[in-house]
């Protein structure tokens, strides 16, 4: 929350908003936050002993000029640079991440009068998303907390689960509160509203043309996006802006934009934020780039607006006959998330809670408390109503988060009578280690693990033999560097000793994976040389040598597999395989990004 801001004006009509910090010296907020001023005082709301920064109206969007609240955006330019240890810029959300049939769940923030420390609002979207002027979007009060008010203009509007902003607030209208006198005076039958209005990420880099290289998900990168920019902003094109945008995208049936765009940027920016990538085609900002070259008299212009089209477009060869790619086969996983932990309302009881991950997003948990005994049957049913609402674009993921003392439990093995086989056999299944996500150096240790392994692309299995178990120890140094990433294999389940430090040492030294058998080792050393846990080290080792780490769960799915087709399959060398893997790319993680937004105060009058 660092980059959250509070803004208050002087002057006669003294006002207070909220802004959003979108690099180290500028500020985001509403224009009629800053109506009738060149100056206004920036507070930090993370910071409240930082001293109060001045600024400069620097950007001011036509909301005078316009009637409807539309172009209410304004970017205050700070009298001093921010260094990053007190403040970093917001983080936003894709374009259009606040829309669809997965809407996420909303928050705003704001400074309403007496709150200089800020208050949220839970929000949600009207039904339809409805583009009121061409650009903003009507929000609801969800019911319970603070309804946006006087105090949230300029405030961020955010997704709960990530932080990242998707608008700002504009307006705010709330009869519910009002007293007696007010009730009086609304005509009768007009009922009382919690309503207000949010400018959306897309339509406020219109006005603040520079927040568009800090919002994914345009039709080209961020790094083209700011190159287009540059090139665009100031530029002296004969052309009208709105002809070249309708010569670019006209054909493919595009609307043209709610107003007509002032230069080329502001059509530019339409094309790339608003206008979809064609099937089997190259983006119209390609033609629209190549237009703006052939309307202009500059020369340097049109050589830039050439490089970057050469740069941007798909090349002629990859249109014609793409060559097939040979890369090993790797799943794109729909993760379903199972949370186990012991509950306070009996020894033998449990609280379990069951969603599914979209996008890194952890969605709405089926809970409930029960007997451990009953866990087999309710997660496997819970699991098939799950995996019936996930996309048909990847394979399902099964994580099991258990307590540490519960490790060794067997959940891939879980079967109800009515099913053919255990769980582990007809999906990927794997267990992560609750101590170990609820340790934020830990995490973050593994992260840079999985960081490294990404560049590499490959990952050594450390077989253990039971006959030379090595020191918890020197486990844990041979583990601790994040260049090695070995995955250590365990020949016998990590309960008691020899092998629960092991699992201890290499759970702290951040190993991305650590495989065991369920099956303990019942072999006098001293009068054999090998055992079957020897053996089934070796036999995984050659099995999983040059797999990638992320496709782990695939190949043990497979191999739990065979040993269920098998003649025996409590006799098969892979039986009682189990998997503790945890990639931070598909399992969310519970320290970053944290689940907060920022916040914004409105002026003290009712206009807001």
């Amino acid at each position: 929350m660092s980059w959250l801001a509070r803004i208050t004006t002087g002057g006669p009509f003294a006002t207070t908003g909220a802004g959003v910090l979108i690099s180290e010296r500028r500020v985001l907020t509403c224009a009629h936050v800053v109506q009738g001023c060149t100056r206004a005082t920036v507070h930090l709301a993370a910071r409240p002993d930082h001293s109060p920064i001045g600024a400069t109206v620097a950007v001011r969007g036509p909301w005078v000029e316009r009637s409807g609240g539309t172009g209410d955006v304004a970017v205050l330019e700070l009298d001093a640079a921010l260094p990053s240890y007190t403040a970093v810029p917001a983080r936003f959300a894709p374009l259009h991440g606040w829309n669809g049939l997965h809407a996420p769940q909303l928050a705003a923030y704001g400074f309403p009068e007496g709150h200089d420390g800020g208050l949220s609002s839970e929000v949600r979207l009207t039904r339809g998303a409805l583009r009121i002027g061409g650009e903003l979007v009507q929000l609801e009060h969800e019911g319970t907390g603070m309804p946006l008010a006087p105090g949230f203009s300029g405030g961020p509007v955010v997704v709960a689960a990530t932080g990242e902003v998707v608008g700002i607030v504009t307006a705010a209208q709330d009869t519910l509160w009002r007293g007696a006198e007010d009730r009086v005076r609304r005509p009768a039958g007009v009922p009382a509203v919690r309503l207000g209005q949010m400018l959306p990420g897309e339509a406020i880099a219109r006005y603040a043309p520079e927040l568009a290289d800090r919002l994914p998900g345009a039709a080209v990168p961020p790094s083209a996006v700011r190159e287009l920019r540059l090139l665009l902003t100031g530029s002296e094109v004969t052309a009208d802006p709105l002809e070249l945008y309708r010569a670019a995208a006209g054909r493919l049936g595009c609307p043209d934009p709610p107003t007509r765009p002032r230069d080329v940027w502001e059509a530019g920016w339409y094309l790339l934020s608003e206008v979809p990538q064609p099937v089997g085609r190259p983006h119209p900002v390609l033609d629209f780039a190549e237009l703006v070259a052939e309307s202009t008299g500059d020369g340097r212009l049109r050589a830039g607006l050439a490089r970057w089209r050469a740069a941007n477009a798909p090349h002629p060869a990859a249109r014609r006959h793409p060559e097939p790619v040979r890369t090993p086969r790797r799943e794109r996983w729909r993760p379903i998330l199972v949370d186990i932990q012991p509950s306070g309302a009996g020894t033998r009881m449990f609280h379990v809670a069951i969603s599914s991950i979209r996008d890194g997003v952890l969605g709405e948990p089926h809970s409930r408390t029960m007997l451990g005994s009953m866990l087999p049957g309710f997660v496997r049913e819970r699991i098939e109503e799950e995996i019936g609402r996930l996309e048909p674009d990847g394979a399902e993921l099964i994580i099991f988060a258990l307590p540490r003392k519960w490790i060794t439990q067997p959940v891939h093995s879980w079967a109800r009578r009515k099913d053919f086989g255990p769980l582990g056999a007809d999906h990927a299944v794997v267990v992560v280690d609750q101590l170990r996500r609820g340790n934020a150096a830990d995490r973050r240790h593994l992260e840079m693990k999985w960081a490294r392994l990404r560049e590499d692309r490959s990952a050594a299995v450390y077989p253990i033999p039971c006959t030379a178990v090595p020191d918890s120890k020197r486990l844990y140094q041979r583990l601790r560097p994040v260049a090695r990433a070995d995955l250590p294999v365990l020949p016998g389940p990590p309960k008691g000793n020899p092998f629960e430090p092991l699992l201890a040492a290499a759970l702290k030294a951040g190993a991305p994976a650590v495989l065991w058998t369920q099956h303990a080792c019942t072999t006098d050393h001293a009068q054999a040389e090998t055992c079957r846990n020897t053996r089934f080290l070796a036999r995984l080792a050659a099995e999983l040598a040059d797999l990638q780490p992320d496709d782990l769960p695939r190949r043990v799915r497979e191999l739990r597999h065979q040993a269920e087709e098998g003649e025996d399959p409590g006799g098969h060398w892979s039986a009682g395989l189990v998997l503790l893997w945890e990639d931070p790319q598909v399992v969310p993680s519970p320290h970053r990004p944290y689940g907060v937004a920022p916040t914004a105060q409105p002026s003290r009058r009712p206009a807001d």
